[in-house]
């Protein structure tokens, strides 16, 4: 019986738990709504904030204008009935000193003067030099007047044109500028200076590190040595602004290649591809007229090979298999394409892949030690020349050149 009774109060216990279990899930499941809820309209209140600011900031702007416009029409004014106070006062003067001439000029007026007619003609000729010579001040004064009126007139009307001529760039000119960041997205081993450039003039460049909540400055440039994302955008003179662009950036510290070299992953194996065109040296000309057979053995009594056609391409595309070093869309302005001569390697400092090899596409194009599948006896080539446009992409090739033929548009560089 005590054992039953016992047992029902444990019961009654353990029921009682369960729903005070309940009730305490039930409500703080209640206060996480009601959180989201007060998240959203926190979100709502501060969209509306910005609204309201970006209206004030414009409703400002175009007060401080109709200010300006209505300080100048004040002046004007104020200038205007200067000058018809002083031409009210000239008149005064002169009708004053005519009636004085007159006085003097009467019969009866020189028969009451004391003086002799000698001294009365005296003073009449002051009399009339006085006038003479306020006329001439009346009309200099006019004069400088008239000119002070139409400086200020000119001033009013350079500023409406200005006015005039920003609001009309502003409504013509829709089309945003063109950010590019330096140097470009890829794999580095020394700490870098980013810097971020715009195609137009007047034009102020943005960065923000890892995401876009913080852009600052960029056109002073930076150091920088950090792997990870950099964002970047530009702004016109007339208020267009580009899209946000993304570059990422590998900080490396292994580099097992030595100086111009990088490491690239070729078939599961590692191969040193050197950064610029052979001698592989920044700022050097390219070697060309250079047979296949000489390239290969420069190559190798510098205890390197000739790049195959494989490596190259690696090295070209990237650790993303880009159509182009730089990307899978052609940009004339990337690389030397569109010119009349090879430029010295490394001039193009946005022609660069992402492990580190410049002018890969253009420039010069290159031997490799691959032979066309269908022609045994002729090798390929790779990357384009100067002058091959688009068609300079890194899987592009030729096979019709002979390796003892020399050609003043084909070079090479070395694989170890």
């Amino acid at each position: 019986m005590a054992n039953n009774e016992k047992k029902s109060t444990q019961n009654a216990q353990n029921a009682q738990g369960n729903a005070t279990k309940k009730k305490n899930g039930k409500r703080n499941l209640v206060i996480l709504v009601l959180m989201f809820l007060l998240l959203i309209c926190l979100f709502v209140v501060q969209c509306q904030l910005n609204k309201v600011k970006q209206q004030a900031l414009e409703e400002q702007k175009l007060s401080e204008l109709a200010l300006r416009q209505q300080q100048i029409l004040d002046s004007l004014r104020a200038e205007q009935a200067k000058a018809d106070s002083l031409k009210a006062l000239e008149e005064a003067r002169i009708a004053d000193s005519l009636r004085l001439a007159d006085s003097l000029r009467t019969a009866d007026s020189l028969a009451n003067l004391p003086k002799v007619p000698a001294v009365n003609k005296d003073s009449l000729k002051n009399v009339r030099d006085s006038i003479r010579a306020y006329r001439k001040f009346r009309r200099d004064s006019l004069a400088r007047v008239n000119d002070s009126l139409a400086h200020i007139e000119r001033d009013r009307q350079d500023s409406l044109n200005k006015a005039r001529f920003a609001d009309s760039l502003r409504n013509s000119d829709k089309v945003p500028p063109t950010a590019e960041i330096t140097p470009p997205a890829g794999r580095y081993y020394d700490p870098i200076k980013l810097k971020v450039k715009c195609d137009e003039i007047k034009c102020k460049t943005f960065v923000s590190i890892g995401d876009t909540l913080n852009p600052q400055d960029a056109s002073k440039g930076f150091e920088y040595n950090k792997t990870g994302s950099v964002f970047f955008y530009a702004t016109d003179s007339v208020g267009n602004r580009s899209a946000w662009e993304e570059a990422k950036y590998d900080m490396a510290s292994d580099n097992i290649c030595g100086k111009n070299a990088y490491p690239v992953p070729v078939g599961g194996k590692t191969v040193c591809v050197d950064a610029y065109e052979y001698p592989n040296q920044p700022d050097a000309t390219p070697k060309d007229m250079v047979s296949q057979e000489e390239a290969a053995r420069i190559c190798k009594n510098e205890g390197k090979h000739l790049c195959t056609i494989d490596e190259w391409q690696a090295a070209c595309r990237g650790k993303d298999g880009f159509k182009f070093s730089y990307g899978n869309g052609y940009k004339q302005s990337k690389c030397n394409t569109n010119t009349k001569a090879a430029k010295r390697s490394g001039r193009k400092a946005q022609c660069r892949s992402w492990y580190g090899m410049y002018d890969m596409n253009g420039n010069l194009w290159e031997w490799t030690a691959s032979t066309s599948k269908q022609h045994p006896d002729k090798f390929l080539v790779a990357g384009g020349a100067w002058n091959t446009n688009n068609e300079s992409s890194c899987s592009v090739s030729k096979f019709s050149f002979y390796p003892q033929n020399q050609y003043p548009s084909v070079g090479f560089r070395c694989c170890k």
